[in-house]
C-alpha cells in the first residue's frame, strides 16, 4: 500500500512537469509564435484550446499586441528661422505583423525602444527644421501648426516601421520649450509683439473715440443752434404780442393821461434838492397842476361830463 501511494504521488509530479515543459496557454493580448529548431511555426497544430504539445522541439515565443508606449528624452532642434526649441515626444505603437517584427527584432521591447528613438529622432530634426517658431508658440490658434508637424512625422516613422511589423498609432510632443539660455530673449521678444499689438489696440481704440466725441459734439451743436433758433422764435413773439399790447395800451385816453400825470411829478421831483423839504397846501399854484392830473386820472369821466 505505501509502494502505491509513493508511485502516485510520483507520477503525478511527473504529469505535472510534463505538463509545464509541454503545453504552454495563451493569454487573450498575446500573440504566440513557435519556433521549431530556429524557424517559425505558421500553423501549428493544436490538441485543444490555446494548448499545444510544444516540448522538446518548439520553442513559445510570446508578444503583446496592446500598446506601447515609447517617450523619448529632451532633444534640442532648430525651426527654418534658426530658433532652437527643447521638444520631448511619445508614441504609441503596437505590432502589426508578429512574424515579421520577431524576426527582424528579435530583441523585443527594449531594441524596439533603441530603434524607435534613432528612427523618431530623425524625423523630429528633419521635419522641425521646416516649420518657423511661429508655427509652435503662437496666442493665434489659426497660425499654428503643430498638429501638422506631428502628422508629417509620424507619416515618415510609420513608412519604416511597417517594414518591421509595427505601426505607430499616435505621435505627438509631450513637451515644448525654449532652452534656458535663449528663453529670456525669446520671452522678451514675445512680450514686445504683445505690447505692440496693445499699443495698436490702443491707438485703434483712441481713433474710434475721437470720432465718436466728434459726432456727439456736432450732434449736439446741430441741436444748441435748432433750440436757440426756437428760442429765438419764441422770444420774437412774445416781444412782437408784448409790444402790441403796449402799443395798444398807449393809444388810449387813459394811457396819454397817466403819462402826463408820471411825467409831472418826475419833474417836481428833479426840481427840488436832496435836502429841500417843501410844505404845500393843495391850493398852491406850484402843485395845483398835479393834483388837477390825479383828479382827472381818479376821474376820467369828468372832463366828459363837464364839456357835455
Amino acid at each position: 500500500m505505501r509502494r502505491l501511494t509513493i508511485a502516485i504521488i510520483l507520477l503525478a509530479v511527473v504529469a505535472i512537469i510534463a505538463i509545464d515543459l509541454c503545453t504552454f496557454v495563451a493569454k487573450p493580448y498575446q500573440k504566440v509564435l513557435l519556433s521549431r529548431f530556429g524557424k517559425i511555426i505558421t500553423k501549428p497544430t493544436r490538441i485543444c484550446y490555446n494548448w499545444y504539445l510544444c516540448w522538446p522541439t518548439d520553442r513559445v515565443i510570446r508578444l503583446d499586441m496592446r500598446l506601447h508606449l515609447y517617450q523619448s528624452n529632451n532633444r534640442e532642434v532648430t525651426t527654418s528661422d534658426g530658433e532652437p526649441i527643447t521638444m520631448r515626444t511619445f508614441a504609441l505603437w503596437r505590432i502589426l505583423n508578429p512574424r515579421l517584427y520577431y524576426e527582424k527584432l528579435p530583441g523585443g521591447t527594449i531594441e524596439v525602444q533603441n530603434y524607435l528613438d534613432q528612427k523618431i529622432e530623425g524625423a523630429v530634426l528633419t521635419t522641425m527644421g521646416q516649420y518657423k517658431l511661429s508655427a509652435m508658440f503662437n496666442v493665434d490658434r489659426k497660425k499654428l501648426q503643430m498638429h501638422a508637424a506631428e502628422r508629417a512625422i509620424r507619416h515618415k516613422v510609420n513608412a519604416k516601421m511597417k517594414l518591421l511589423g509595427i505601426y505607430i498609432a499616435a505621435l505627438g510632443f509631450s513637451r515644448m520649450t525654449f532652452p534656458p539660455t535663449v528663453a529670456v530673449a525669446v520671452y522678451n521678444h514675445m512680450s514686445s509683439e504683445r505690447e505692440k499689438i496693445a499699443h495698436r489696440y490702443l491707438s485703434e481704440g483712441e481713433s474710434q473715440a475721437t470720432s465718436i466725441l466728434a459726432a456727439g459734439e456736432a450732434k449736439a451743436t446741430e441741436i444748441r443752434s435748432e433750440a436757440e433758433k426756437t428760442a429765438t422764435e419764441i422770444r420774437g413773439n412774445a416781444d412782437a404780442q408784448a409790444y402790441s399790447i403796449i402799443g395798444n395800451a398807449q393809444t388810449t385816453p387813459q394811457a396819454r393821461r397817466f403819462y402826463r400825470f408820471y411825467k409831472s411829478l418826475e419833474l417836481f421831483k428833479k426840481s427840488m434838492g436832496d435836502s429841500t423839504y417843501w410844505i404845500l397846501s393843495a391850493h398852491n399854484p406850484v402843485v395845483s397842476p398835479l393834483f388837477h392830473q390825479l383828479q382827472v386820472v381818479d376821474h376820467p369821466a369828468a372832463p366828459a361830463a363837464k364839456r357835455k
